[in-house]
């Protein structure tokens, strides 16, 4: 077994089960596994035996209604109306001759790419409009990386530190730099970490403007970030083609790349909590020794969606997956399949290249403005893998937890 994987394995089992939320004074992250805690309204994990059918484009305008009621209207508000449809074509699974989707992917919509030359080596349903999730997170970690110096010293706020969802565990009046903060956001998908970073760019509002805008640029035509924290709320969606974008853009920034690339960091306590590790909750980074980061993301509405990267031998592939179960297996694990399918097909041998979509002359729907109800009526976000360093468990689920890591280890091992 590789040694970085069997060190991985034991150190996040280990911190999962012997710190707790109470070692630092903090509210633990929902565990990714458990959908529905927490929620607006009684949320049934979503399940299902197959992938669903987009041959007939059934999210081509709008994502899939929600199930909960994180996208209730305030009195006197109108949902923002959908973005214009730029793109057509197949909406169903396009891949070369020989590709086979493997049983266990459950996603509606997913992209496999060359990070490096664009190429789409497959997909399915590229330009049908889904919940990002925390997965939306990179373009809030792009404006971070390029606005703010990340040896800034920042004072967490109550207000950070009491947001709804997975957190990374700011306290209040807690002191920390904009790059522990940094990679509190995209290490642990801490929504505190992320209404931080956003009051230091300017306040909601702008930051929405900020990433909306930089989506706009880099190309999107299917993305609308309704919160830059990932939370469900009106008017939010995107698209595998569009976030194979983002992401392309983001892995060619130093910066964020070096960060998803980071297995763990010591982060600072607060006021008598003691500091602690923060662990990188990508498990296809942590258990493929091929992977290189990417991010994870859960909604009620969302359901899992997810984004990882691995290189081998100098070449770099990413799969972004959106609306997916686990009822077959992780979406990490989804995630890995396709890629290790996609890595048999030759370079060059794929279906296309991946490009910003001819942009029709329409005025772009605008950004949502932040309700001061918002919280309140979104689904509660975790991350996609339970890596999250403060869940306490007990002892038998440390067994558990770390033999199926393990054997998750060994399976990336054997189909390298």
């Amino acid at each position: 077994m590789n040694a970085r994987l069997a060190r991985r394995a034991l150190a996040v089992s280990l911190s999962c089960a012997l710190i707790t939320p109470a070692s630092f004074g903090i509210a633990a992250a929902q565990e990714a596994e458990t959908p529905g805690v927490d929620q607006p309204t009684e949320a049934e994990p979503t399940t299902r035996e197959s992938a669903p059918n987009t041959d007939h484009c059934p999210n081509s305008l709008t994502p899939p209604e929600p199930t909960t009621t994180s996208e209730a209207l305030a009195p006197g508000k109108q949902a923002p109306e959908p973005l214009p449809v730029a793109a057509d074509g197949h909406c169903g699974v396009s891949a070369p001759e020989g590709f086979e989707v493997p049983e266990d992917v459950l996603a509606s919509a997913w992209m496999i790419t060359d990070l490096d030359t664009g190429e789409i080596i497959a997909q399915k349903d590229p330009h049908g409009r889904y919940r990002p999730a925390s997965v939306i997170k990179v373009l809030l970690a792009l404006e971070v990386i390029d606005r703010l110096d990340p040896e800034q010293k920042v004072i967490a706020s109550e207000e950070s530190a009491a947001q709804d969802g997975s957190a990374v565990g700011l306290g209040a009046g807690g002191e920390y730099t904009v790059n522990e903060l940094l990679h509190g956001l995209l290490l642990a998908s801490g929504n505190d970490a992320a209404h931080q970073l956003a009051q230091e760019l300017g306040g909601d509002e702008r930051t929405l403007e900020l990433i909306n805008e930089r989506a706009r640029k880099i190309g999107t035509t299917d993305t609308r970030a309704a919160t830059y924290s990932g939370l469900d709320a009106p008017g939010m969606s995107s698209s595998a083609h569009d976030l194979a974008l983002i992401y392309e853009e983001a892995f060619k920034n130093e910066v964020f790349a070096r960060v998803v690339n980071t297995e763990y960091i010591d982060f600072p306590g607060y006021d008598e909590h003691e500091g602690y590790e923060v662990w990188n909750d990508n498990h296809l980074f942590m258990f493929d020794p091929d992977g290189i980061g990417g991010k994870t993301g859960f909604t009620d509405d969302a359901n899992h969606t997810f984004v990882g990267a691995l290189d081998r031998d100098g070449r770099r592939l990413m799969a972004v997956i959106l609306d997916t179960t686990i009822a077959k297996a992780r979406p990490w694990q989804q995630a890995q399949a396709l890629l290790h399918e996609a890595y048999e097909v030759p370079a060059g041998a794929g279906i296309g290249r991946l490009e910003p979509v001819a942009k029709q002359e329409t005025e772009a729907a605008p950004t949502p403005t932040p309700r001061a109800d918002d919280t309140a009526a979104q689904s509660t976000p975790t991350s996609d893998e339970a890596a999250t360093p403060y869940v306490g468990v007990g002892i038998v689920a440390v067994v558990v937890v770390l033999v199926g890591l393990v054997a998750a280890a060994v399976f990336a091992t054997r189909r390298r």
